[in-house]
């Protein structure tokens, strides 16, 4: 059971970065101008495996010339093994620049190299969630995604797949449960701030006791900074207060999202023609586009409010 689990999460980590590639693909057009990409690239190939059996053979080939040059010593002098030595040398140039040359014009291997330079961002880890009602909306999730997908997989080309006009694509899918990755994570390390909600319970009471004390207060000078202090306390109550009813939404939005998903999958069961209107499976990428983007403003709005109070 456990090693299925594992299996289903490298699964979804796989579909996860594949779809962050297709994505960085799509953001850049001109993908070779990005000089990220260029070394990545460069990085992948020049420290491949391919590459590095490459550079041995032909330093075994120079190897096996020289033996065969230097009975030709006597002959030709020391010129002999100099020119076999920098034939050697030249063919390793060539060799690397064509080499390399092809590397840059293989968009599989483009593809390769991307995944390799973005593979650090993928965060797809269910079992970091310490939340045990978040993580199981996770599971949840990540159960309904591989479902979808094998729908997705076994049906006939121009239904669902990529070549179909208006296909659900795995792509989109797996979006989507990266989105609910990303929330219910960020409202777990929210739950698990100390520092968010004691202020929470605390600043309330104080400004109370401010207030009090800016009645009591006498002095112009302490009076201002009273006022000072009240307001700046007041506006990270409003702030907290905001981060709260955002971690409330998304817990509701996270509910919404995995009933979507269910409802996703009972719909896909439907589609298994080529007959199908694309409308139907149009509407059903239309929603999957906005449950992510859905996802993705919550996210966002708990975000904005964290940099501002820097927690």
């Amino acid at each position: 059971m456990a090693s299925a689990r594992r299996d289903l999460e490298e699964r979804a980590q796989q579909a996860i970065l594949k779809s962050i590639v297709e994505n960085y693909k799509q953001e850049k057009k001109e993908w070779l101008n990005d000089p990220p990409l260029r070394k990545a690239i460069f990085l992948y190939s020049f420290f491949g495996i391919k590459n590095a059996l490459l550079i041995a053979a032909i330093i075994i080939f120079s190897g096996f010339l020289a033996l065969f040059l230097f009975p030709l010593v006597g002959l030709f002098g020391v010129g002999a093994l100099a020119a076999g030595g920098l034939s050697g040398l030249f063919m390793l140039i060539l060799a690397e620049f064509i080499f390399l040359y092809r590397s840059f014009t293989n968009k599989e291997l483009h593809a390769k190299a991307v995944a390799e330079m973005l593979n650090p961002d993928i965060t797809f880890t269910p079992t970091a969630i310490k939340d045990k009602e978040l993580r199981e909306k996770v599971d949840k999730a990540l159960e309904y995604w591989a479902l979808i997908d094998d729908e997705i997989q076994k049906a006939p080309k121009g239904i669902l797949r990529d070549d179909s006009p208006h296909a659900v694509t795995h792509n989109e899918v797996t979006n989507w449960l990266q989105a609910v990755h990303n929330l219910a994570e960020h409202v777990d390390k929210l739950r698990e701030n100390k520092v968010i909600q004691q202020d929470l319970q605390k600043i309330p009471g104080l400004i109370q006791e401010y207030k009090a004390d800016l009645k009591k207060a006498t002095a112009p000078e302490v009076k201002k900074q009273l006022e000072r202090t009240i307001a700046d306390q007041e506006r990270q109550l409003r702030s907290l207060q905001t981060l709260q009813d955002n971690i409330d939404k998304a817990t509701y939005q996270l509910d919404s999202t995995i009933s979507a998903l269910g409802t996703i999958y009972s719909q896909l069961l439907l589609v298994g023609t080529k007959d199908e209107s694309g409308s139907k499976i149009n509407r059903l990428q239309e929603e999957i586009t906005e449950q992510v983007h859905q996802l993705e403003d919550i996210t966002d709005a708990m975000d904005e409010v964290l940099y501002q109070r820097a927690y």
